[in-house]
């Protein structure tokens, strides 16, 4: 008997979360790069990212030549391209200058394998770099965070979007992440439904 899976996100449609989706007319580009190991996890956000933004790139790789075959070469972006990861260099997003950014990259992996990326990629490591200092606290409880202010990666981008596009109206990443998160804990046992508080 065929297993039932969405046709747009493969996923079986207990928690397949397209039909929550709605469009976010974003003005700035995003380009997600994502470790190979992501791709097919059903507890991946970019999904909801694919089904909702205008404006994005997904590329899975995680070395400088699997990139460049995806048409991204970061050794060749403008100075108007920056990158959202942590770290001793970044600079904090919510006090920046960011009037000449216009394209925005992001990472998506566990915190160990996004930083692979950037360490494998010299091009990124040059790109000006941003965190956020008070990023909200995050609602996808269902995947183990590395730190208390970790966020998923649909939650990054929309928070990134809310700071640097304060008119674009992202509640339909948030109202789709409400959905995953529900149907997530759904398929969680009722005996170990305790290990997942509720935020």
């Amino acid at each position: 008997m065929p297993r039932d899976l969405c046709p747009h996100c493969n996923l079986h449609l207990n928690i397949c979360v397209c039909a929550h989706c709605r469009p976010v007319a974003n003005r700035t580009p995003i380009t997600i790069l994502q470790h190979p190991t992501e791709v097919d996890r059903p507890k991946g956000t970019v999904r909801i990212l694919q089904r909702c933004l205008d404006r994005l790139r997904v590329l899975v790789g995680e070395t400088p030549d699997q990139f460049r075959r995806g048409g991204f070469d970061p050794t060749t972006l403008s100075d108007t391209t920056a990158l959202l990861f942590p770290g001793p260099r970044s600079q904090p997003v919510e006090h920046a200058d960011l009037a000449a950014i216009s394209h925005w990259v992001v990472l998506d992996g566990t915190w160990r394998k996004a930083a692979r990326i950037l360490h494998t990629n010299p091009g990124l490591q040059a790109l000006p770099a941003f965190h956020f200092q008070q990023a909200p606290p995050s609602r996808y409880i269902v995947r183990k965070a590395p730190g208390p202010d970790a966020l998923s990666t649909a939650e990054a981008v929309s928070h990134l979007l809310d700071i640097v596009e304060p008119g674009t109206d992202t509640g339909p990443i948030s109202d789709a992440m409400t959905a995953l998160i529900e149907k997530q804990l759904a398929q969680i046992p009722d005996h170990l439904r305790h290990h997942y508080p509720t935020r």
